[in-house]
């Protein structure tokens, strides 16, 4: 589907530029996007399908460092093929690339099939949310997802771009330096995550904690440097601790869920997190434009610190043995 949007997306740009056009542009950008959120939810747990439970966390960890690497170079090169070979020849390039992957996905064949069991419709649609209902460790984690992101926009465009201006007194090319920092450093960190993990398996909530609070950490000096080299630094000391964090959030989802029911949960994780998310660029806009950017990152610091905190304590009270979702079902079985 996707495919065939930018098909017609290009279609519509080689032709006369009129309102109709926009318009249809808009709609067709809108179609795209809607089939994208499909391929971190599937991704996630055909994944899961695909590794050994002993295996799991090298696998998202190196599934992340793929990842931003091709967001990096996506930042560091997009502009330049733009500007290169005009709009409508760079989508017909984004076209072929989405062929070859789509030529690619052919060849994955999961490890297993699952028979759907006989339910009502509703039943069906309802079951991912009432499992993130029941279970309290996984409606910890969400609780904690839907606070960060309601402050994820502080690295949208328009935020990013007006903190280069007004508080490290730079123009725009050093906003596509920012940019290019934070995913070097998320490559480092998926690096760094990929060669320790063997060691985080065993601690996934000690280390997912101990990510959250380094990036929270990092995000609050951020807020308050003026030196736009060490902006840069703290960017990407921000990249080990962010993957450690999320790589290790994605290994308990799936140590949790069992393959049924592990799309179903992340759909409806995903639901919640983008809702919130697109309700947090109207909210980190006003924030920022009542108190500055500065306040922004510094305020997101002090609650992403808090959430980490709050999180980690209510998993502990939740159940006092919940270490157990850091390991595999193999290891639960054997009592290690």
């Amino acid at each position: 589907m996707q495919i065939g949007m930018l098909v017609g997306l290009y279609v519509l740009l080689t032709g006369e530029f009129t309102v109709t056009v926009l318009t249809m542009c808009f709609i067709i950008v809108g179609i795209i996007s809607f089939f994208n959120g499909f391929f971190s939810i599937f991704k996630t747990s055909v994944a899961r399908s695909l590794v050994d439970d002993s295996q799991r966390m090298q696998a998202n960890s190196l599934l992340s460092t793929i990842d931003q690497t091709f967001l990096f170079a996506g930042w560091s090169l997009g502009g330049f093929v733009l500007s290169l070979t005009g709009s409508t020849q760079s989508l017909f390039i984004t076209a072929g690339l989405l062929s070859i992957s789509f030529v690619c996905l052919l060849f994955i064949k999961e490890a297993h099939t699952y028979k759907q069991t006989q339910k009502r419709r509703t039943a069906k649609l309802m079951e991912g949310w009432r499992f993130l209902w029941i279970h309290k460790r996984i409606r910890a984690l969400v609780i904690m997802d839907i606070i960060e992101s309601l402050f994820g926009t502080i690295w949208i465009g328009a935020i990013t771009l007006s903190f280069v201006k007004e508080v490290l007194g730079k123009g725009e090319a050093w906003w596509g330096y920012i940019n290019g920092a934070y995913y070097f450093g998320s490559i480092v960190g998926g690096i760094i995550v990929y060669r320790i993990s063997s060691m985080v398996k065993g601690r996934l909530l000690l280390f997912m904690f101990a990510g959250s609070l380094g990036y929270a950490a990092l995000t609050g000096f951020y807020g308050l440097v003026t030196n736009p080299y060490l902006a840069l630094v703290l960017l990407i000391m921000m990249g080990p601790a962010y993957q450690l964090r999320d790589v290790a959030q994605e290994t308990i989802y799936q140590n949790t869920c069992s393959n049924g029911i592990l799309p179903k949960v992340i759909a409806a994780k995903s639901t919640l997190v983008q809702a919130v998310f697109i309700l947090s660029i109207a909210f980190v806009g006003t924030v920022a434009d009542l108190f500055g950017v500065r306040f922004v990152y510094l305020f997101s610091s002090f609650i992403l610190f808090m959430t980490a905190l709050t999180g980690m304590t209510a998993l502990i009270m939740y159940n006092k043995h919940s270490i157990e979702i850091d390991k595999t079902p193999a290891e639960r079985r054997e009592g290690i």
